[in-house]
């Protein structure tokens, strides 16, 4: 499985259950810019990782490799110190694209699937392969908005990179699973179109419906229609190495034992089926349709600007494909979810001051902020400039000075492992205690407070920065 802090009680409850835990690296990672780094690794975390049984696999969420950014070597270097601790096999990255070289978009998105963007993904998997010192087996996708005439079919795309570069393949059966549900291509097409002894490794997870559309949202068991397909897709797999379940730890905590023990024996099924009927022929790839050779197309670098644009700024404006207008308005609201989880995470007491303060306007701000700033990957970097953004509410509001603060004092004590002094605008025991009932609280009295905060193991735990 995926690992986060929340699957802790699991493996203690069943240490012998997994074989393998697979760690995405930049969810402990803090950088000083998201583009130029430098980047810091939380090496408890790292530690914690190492120390648990099994073998372990390294994903990576940071550098997806669809598009015209390009691998970069601080980053790599970074990825390339934790797979070697922790003898990871092989390195996995999304096949997406993250954004321009010079901007995120706060969410994966589909690369264009043409020869460019053929070319593009498997120089940039080279690049990665060679900086991180690993094979690379890319992670097949999910795509909200649909096929463009001048594009490959999905599974042809895959297919033309693999050629390319000989990587390997990291098939996430619920992504594909979501673009057939969604409409926009048939799971038995895809895998007819991908050389499926070049699969090394398998992703399942759960989803969940929002605005007409099936999310791969990591939010609870599979499918069990899903569950059925994987326990024949992966017969056909010679060279499968590793199966892993994903779901994000928001969602662990309402999963009950049962529900813990019955994914881990699905898994441990579809694992026994691995690779037993790889002597019958698979069918043959599917006809690409003759508007993908012959239709005028974007480049790589326009489709990507115009995507990135209309998921951060949440408009269609400048688009040219209308039909894309619902899903793009999805993949707005998603990215701006995850930024404000994020903000939550990294400025809890602040977050909550501003909800209770101002109601339905606090939502209203948030959704200013993300409209003027642009996504900034980590945690830490999107708090700092959220607090900056504030500016005129901090200076006419000392509770809410006081509570930014201190939570920005949290987050650099992850960063520096050293005490922080912040200055309070009273006693904050009473504050704490009511936000933490879900109460407004009162402005403290004077005199102010200098609180000394030091490092504690409590505070490492506290925050995941997780980057998007």
């Amino acid at each position: 499985m995926i690992f986060s802090a929340a699957l802790q009680p699991f493996l203690q409850r069943r240490p012998g259950a997994l074989d393998l835990i697979e760690i995405e690296p930049q969810t402990l990672w803090m950088a000083d810019d998201p583009f130029h780094g430098p980047y810091f690794e939380f090496g408890l975390g790292i530690d914690l990782i190492e120390a648990l049984p099994g073998r372990k696999l390294v994903h990576s969420v940071g550098m997806p490799l669809g598009g015209t950014r390009v691998p970069d070597p601080a980053q790599c270097a970074l990825l390339r110190a934790t797979a070697e601790r922790l003898d990871s096999p092989w390195v996995s990255e999304h096949l997406a694209v993250g954004g321009t070289p010079h901007r995120a978009s706060g969410f994966f998105l589909p690369p264009l699937q043409t020869e460019e963007g053929v070319a593009i993904a498997a120089a940039n998997i080279r690049a990665f392969s060679e900086a991180v010192g690993r094979p690379v087996a890319i992670e097949t996708g999910v795509s909200y908005i649909a096929r463009k005439p001048f594009e490959m079919m999905d599974g042809a795309f895959v297919a033309r990179i693999v050629e390319e570069c000989g990587c390997g393949i990291l098939l996430d059966l619920h992504n594909i699973y979501c673009n057939e549900r969604n409409g926009r291509c048939s799971m038995d097409d895809f895998l007819a179109d991908i050389p499926l002894e070049n699969v090394w490794e398998v992703h399942l997870a759960g989803g969940m419906e929002m605005d007409g559309y099936w999310l791969d949202s990591h939010s609870g068991p599979m499918p069990d229609d899903l569950r059925a397909r994987s326990l024949e897709i992966v017969r056909h797999l010679p060279n499968l190495g590793a199966l892993n379940f994903e779901i994000y730890d928001s969602f662990m905590n309402d999963l009950d034992l049962a529900t813990y023990d019955r994914i881990t024996d699905d898994l441990r099924e579809i694992w026994a089926c691995a690779g037993t009927a790889c002597d019958d022929a698979p069918p043959g790839p599917s006809p690409e349709p003759a508007s993908a050779r012959t239709a005028d197309k974007p480049s790589p670098r326009d489709w990507e600007d115009r995507l990135t644009r209309a998921v951060w700024k949440d408009s269609t404006a400048g688009h040219p494909w209308p039909e894309d207008a619902d899903p793009l308005k999805l993949y707005a609201k998603l990215a701006r979810s995850f930024r404000g989880s994020m903000l939550a995470r990294a400025l809890p007491r602040t977050i909550r001051y501003l909800l209770l303060r101002d109601g339905p306007a606090a939502s209203a701000m948030l959704q200013r902020y993300f409209n003027d700033v642009s996504p900034l990957l980590y945690a830490p970097l999107e708090a700092r400039a959220f607090v900056d953004w504030l500016g005129p509410e901090r200076r006419n509001d000392a509770l809410l000075a006081g509570l930014s603060d201190y939570d920005l004092a949290l987050v650099a004590i992850l960063r520096e492992n050293e005490p922080h002094t912040v200055v309070f605008p009273g006693n904050p025991a009473p504050v704490f205690e009511a936000l933490a009932q879900a109460r407004l609280p009162e402005p403290p009295e004077p005199p102010e407070w200098e609180l000394e905060i030091l490092p504690d193991a409590d505070v490492n735990t506290a925050f995941n920065p997780a980057p998007s």
